[in-house]
């Protein structure tokens, strides 16, 4: 415990100066992935429709899509490996963790929206799935242990 009773984080080693560091789970943590989830969804949603009159059904299709699209590449392919066990296979980690990264959405966001000439506004709901898994205490992966 630190002189103010809170708990340093056990993610990160404590700083030579100044106080330690929030843990992961921390409130303050959390709140702020879950205010970046509004502003995508107010982004994404609100101003498409709202402002713009302009969320048509494949629109909405496409962002549904996005937001569950960090899930389907990375659990399907690790269930269908799993085959009953209750083991991750030892790549599955670094798929997720390739699924559910700003870095890689940054990339293809970036890129998609270079190719095309255009903002690709539904993938914002990817980013979307990301913050909001990180505001309900999803966060990425450990190496798998499993040989």
């Amino acid at each position: 415990m630190t002189p103010g009773g809170k708990i340093p984080s056990e993610d990160v080693p404590a700083p030579p100066w100044g106080p330690g560091f929030l843990r992961l789970n921390s409130g303050w943590y959390r709140a702020e992935y879950a205010a970046a989830t509004i502003a995508i969804l107010l982004v994404v949603f609100g101003w498409r429709w709202l402002l713009l009159h302009d969320l048509p059904a494949q629109g909405l299709g496409l962002a549904v899509f996005w937001a569950i699209w960090p899930d389907l590449a990375a659990f399907v392919p690790i269930g269908i490996a799993l085959r009953g066990s209750r083991k991750w296979p030892s790549w599955g980690p670094t798929l997720y963790n390739v699924f559910h990264n700003f870095l890689v959405w940054g990339a293809v966001f970036a890129v998609w929206s270079l190719v095309t000439g255009q903002i690709a506004w539904p993938l914002l709901t990817w980013a979307g799935h990301i913050t909001a898994d990180r505001a309900t205490g999803f966060y990425l992966r450990a190496p798998s242990t499993a040989t």
